[in-house]
C-alpha cells in the first residue's frame, strides 16, 4: 500500500533523475563560461602614449619617482621622461601586445577589500599602466601579484572585478629608464679602431694618452716604447700594439716590456659604450674628467670621422656624450675607470723576478749554470753503499 511518504519519495527520486538527465544532455560548453577580451576594439597601433607608475619606486631623496612616460612622434617612440631618448618600437610593442589580448573568464574577486591582497588597489600596486589613444578616453591598467599558474592579477581603473590573465607581466612594464633603451650607445668595430687618444685636462702629466692598433705610427720609430710593445704583441697575435705619453713612447727599464694586453683591453671597452642610463645631452661639457678620440681605418677608400666621447664627472658616475648626438649616457665609473685613469705603470709590464729554488738569494759566480754544477757535483761524490 503506498502511503504519502511513499509517494513523497517517489516524487523526489523521479527530481532526481530529471536532473541528471538534464545534466548529461547539456553540452560543456553550456557549463563553461568562455573567455571573452577585457579591452574589446584595442589596436596597439593608435595607441600614442603610456605611463608606467611603480608604487615602491623611490628616488635617491626618498621622494616618488616620476613614471616612465612614453611617447610617440611620427612613427617612433622617445622616452620623454628622460631627454626624449629614442625607444625601440618592439620594446613598446612587448607591453602593450599582451594587454590588448587580455581574456578572462568569472573574476577572480569582486570586492575592493581583496584589491591590496593581488597588488593592484589604487594606491597599493605593482605598476600601474596608463594608456593614451589619441582623441579617445585613456585606459588604466593595475598590475598585480600572480593570479596562479602563468597567470596575473589584473584590473582595469574604475572596476572593482580582478581577473587573472596570461601574457600581462610586472616585467614588461619596466620601472627603470635603462630598461626601456638600447643597452648600447655608441660602438665602433674593434677591428677597424687604429688609434685612440685618451686627453685629460691640460697641466696633468702624462695628461694624454694615445693608443694604436696595428702599424706602429711613424712618430715611435724603432725606440725601446714601440720595440717591446711589438715583440709582446707578436708573441701573442698578428696585431701590434703600441702607446705614447704625451707624445713619446714611454722609457723601459731592463726587463720592462708595454702590456699588449692591457692596451688591447682599454681599446675594446672604449670602442663599445653600453649599460648606461640616459641623460641630458646639453650637460656643460666644457671642463671633462677626459677628452676620448677614436680614429678608424679607411673603408672604400674614405677615412671615417673619428669618434669624440666627452667624459663628465657626475656624482658617482660618468656622464658620457658623443659630439653631435642628441643622446647621452650616466654610466658607472667603474666601466671606464681602466681608461680615464691610465697611467704609464698601467702600460708596463715589470720583469718577472727569476725562481730561485728554495727562495734563499744565489750566492753563485756569475755564468755558472746551476744545472751543471750539479752534475759536477754529483761526479765527484763517492758512491752511496747500497741500501742508503
Amino acid at each position: 500500500m503506498l502511503t504519502r511518504f511513499h509517494k513523497l519519495l517517489i516524487g523526489l527520486l523521479v527530481v532526481q533523475v530529471l536532473l541528471v538527465v538534464l545534466v548529461m544532455t547539456r553540452g560543456d560548453d553550456a557549463i563553461v563560461v568562455k573567455e571573452a577580451p577585457l579591452l574589446a576594439g584595442f589596436d596597439v597601433a593608435k595607441v600614442t602614449r603610456v605611463q608606467v607608475f611603480g608604487n615602491e619606486a623611490k628616488a635617491p631623496d626618498g621622494a616618488a619617482k616620476a613614471p616612465i612616460d612614453l611617447v610617440k612622434r611620427g612613427p617612433s617612440w622617445v622616452l620623454a621622461s628622460s631627454f626624449d631618448y629614442p625607444v625601440p618600437t618592439a620594446k613598446v610593442t612587448d607591453l602593450l601586445s599582451p594587454i590588448g589580448q587580455m581574456a578572462a573568464a568569472e573574476p577572480i574577486a569582486t570586492q575592493q577589500a581583496r584589491h591590496k591582497q593581488l597588488k593592484v588597489d589604487d594606491g597599493d600596486f605593482e605598476r600601474k599602466v596608463v594608456i593614451s589613444i589619441d582623441g579617445g578616453k585613456d585606459t588604466t591598467l593595475y598590475i598585480g601579484a600572480s593570479a596562479g599558474a602563468r597567470r596575473t592579477a589584473v584590473r582595469l581603473g574604475g572596476n572593482e572585478r580582478v581577473y587573472g590573465v596570461t601574457g600581462v607581466t610586472v616585467a614588461a612594464a619596466a620601472i627603470e629608464p635603462r630598461q626601456w633603451v638600447d643597452p648600447t650607445y655608441a660602438t665602433v668595430p674593434v677591428a677597424e679602431v687604429t688609434k685612440v687618444t685618451i686627453a685629460r685636462p691640460a697641466g696633468v702629466a702624462g695628461g694624454v694618452v694615445e693608443l694604436f692598433q696595428g702599424a706602429p705610427p711613424a712618430a715611435a720609430g724603432s725606440g725601446s716604447g714601440s720595440g717591446s710593445g711589438s715583440g709582446s704583441a707578436a708573441a701573442s697575435s698578428e696585431v701590434t700594439f703600441t702607446a705614447t705619453i704625451d707624445g713619446a713612447p714611454p722609457t723601459l727599464a731592463t726587463g720592462e716590456t708595454l702590456d699588449a694586453a692591457a692596451i688591447q683591453r682599454v681599446i675594446s671597452d672604449l670602442a663599445t659604450i653600453e649599460g648606461g642610463a640616459p641623460a641630458d645631452p646639453k650637460k656643460d661639457a666644457t671642463s671633462p674628467a677626459a677628452t676620448i678620440t677614436i680614429e678608424r681605418k679607411p673603408t672604400g677608400g674614405t677615412t671615417p670621422p673619428p669618434t669624440v666621447l666627452d667624459v663628465v664627472v657626475d656624482g658617482a658616475s660618468y656622464w658620457v656624450h658623443v659630439r653631435g648626438s642628441d643622446k647621452a649616457i650616466t654610466i658607472e665609473k667603474a666601466r671606464l675607470q681602466d681608461a680615464i685613469g691610465l697611467t704609464r705603470d698601467k702600460l708596463v709590464k715589470k720583469p718577472t723576478p727569476a725562481a730561485q729554488g728554495s727562495g734563499a738569494p744565489s750566492s753563485l759566480p756569475p755564468g755558472l749554470d746551476p744545472a751543471e754544477l750539479s752534475r759536477e757535483l754529483s761526479r765527484s761524490l763517492p758512491p752511496m753503499p747500497p741500501g742508503q
